[in-house]
């Protein structure tokens, strides 16, 4: 049942995409050259690139949190797991968006990540986005010391035509909304 109701998600969400054109100017170019490039703000959002590290304030909870993202890659295949596998029906262009993260802990007090804050995927300039699939990213079920760190991988299901480039996005709706700029391996 739950591979059907993601079918049909991915379905309505693919055919939402193709009728999308929301083209609001907050794309940036991204290159080898820029890769490292200082954080920008787009539309009084702060977005980061892949390997730089956003500080960020919990909205609801008020504590600080770096997330760091390491690599992005689309995949038919996490953890051993098929796209076919997990999506009943999956089509040849769709992938699992795999996001290769780390979380560490600068605030005074533990938590675990799962439970304080998660991250939603979109294409870039789209509004909401999806939650990750916690059952790839079960090391966020475990408590979090002050100053430790910890490093996985969120999982998304998505389509390899779906934008040309991805954002990962935390405390998504409050001031402190900051994003990931992922590019598309494979456009």
């Amino acid at each position: 049942m739950k591979k059907l109701v993601i079918l049909l998600l991915m379905t309505v969400l693919i055919a939402v995409a193709g009728c999308s054109n929301n083209d609001e100017g907050s794309k940036t170019e991204n290159t080898d050259a820029n890769k490292k490039q200082t954080t920008e703000t787009i539309d009084d959002k702060k977005v980061y690139q892949i390997e730089e590290t956003a500080k960020i304030t919990s909205d609801l909870y008020e504590f600080d949190y770096e997330i760091t993202v390491d690599d992005f890659k689309l995949t038919r295949e996490v953890d051993g797991t098929t796209i076919e596998d997990y999506v009943t029906g999956a089509r040849e262009e769709d992938r699992f968006a795999v996001v290769e993260l780390t979380i560490k802990n600068i605030s005074d007090r533990a938590y675990v990540p799962n439970e304080m804050f998660s991250a939603n995927f979109t294409e870039m300039g789209a509004e909401g986005g999806h939650t990750s699939n916690d059952e790839f990213f079960t090391v966020g079920d475990e408590e979090l010391a002050p100053g430790e760190e910890l490093k996985g991988h969120l999982v998304y299901l998505t389509s390899v035509d779906y934008a040309d480039t991805f954002v990962l996005k935390y405390e998504m709706m409050s001031d402190e909304e900051t994003h990931f700029e992922l590019p598309n391996p494979e456009m």
